[in-house]
């Protein structure tokens, strides 16, 4: 099935990734990760309990003007060719294509079949494809579409300074889309929290 988590900047849209595919990799099975502008941080990634050894990190070309529409085109193309194989080559449980912060322009500039293509590859197999953007895209492509929001950020004071550390986020998860009578516009409360030893070395801050 193809599904979709859409979110802006800071809504916990990477966090459940993470704990999505960590969860994937807990119960044995192989995940790809289609790092369209390579922006995964591997801290936070161990730090949410991802196995590693069994994650494909494919990392996309992050162009050094990442404002010029040429570069976000060729960037966003070279992801989907990357996506596309890795779908043909099967044997993974979950398959995470992360768009990140995409401009939009760029994205619209997709053909309209991009996803409906992708959804017939994944069609009857035991891949789950998951789309993460700042943007909805697959639309009616899409079995299962998660909005994601930020209700608040959790923090806590440290004892010895006295300063605020960053302990992770409240979210709310909207659903856009389902396949399953019932299911859509059905909201959910999550909690997402920040190992404080996810970043070794830095300040809490």
């Amino acid at each position: 099935q193809l599904s979709e988590i859409v979110g802006g900047r800071s809504s916990g849209r990477t966090s459940v990734l993470l704990h999505t595919i960590a969860m994937t990799t807990a119960r044995g099975e192989l995940v790809a990760l289609i790092d369209a502008l390579d922006m995964l941080d591997v801290g936070s990634a161990v730090a949410a309990g991802v196995d590693l050894e069994r994650l494909l990190w494919v990392r996309g070309w992050l162009a050094a003007n990442q404002g010029g529409s040429e570069c976000n085109d060729r960037a966003i193309d070279q992801a989907i060719k990357a996506l596309t194989l890795v779908l043909r080559a099967g044997n993974f449980g979950l398959v995470a294509f992360d768009l990140g912060e995409a401009p939009v322009e760029a994205l619209h500039r997709l053909p309209t079949t991009t996803w409906l293509r992708v959804q017939r590859m994944v069609e009857g197999s035991q891949t789950v494809c998951v789309l993460v953007s700042n943007h909805l895209l697959a639309r009616s492509a899409a079995g299962l579409t998660l909005r994601l929001g930020s209700q608040g950020v959790g923090s806590v004071v440290t004892p010895r300074f006295g300063l605020r550390r960053f302990e992770g986020l409240d979210v709310e998860a909207r659903v856009l889309r389902a396949r399953v009578r019932g299911q859509e516009g059905a909201v959910a409360k999550l909690s997402t929290t920040v190992s404080p030893d996810a970043c070794p070395g830095r300040p809490d801050a």
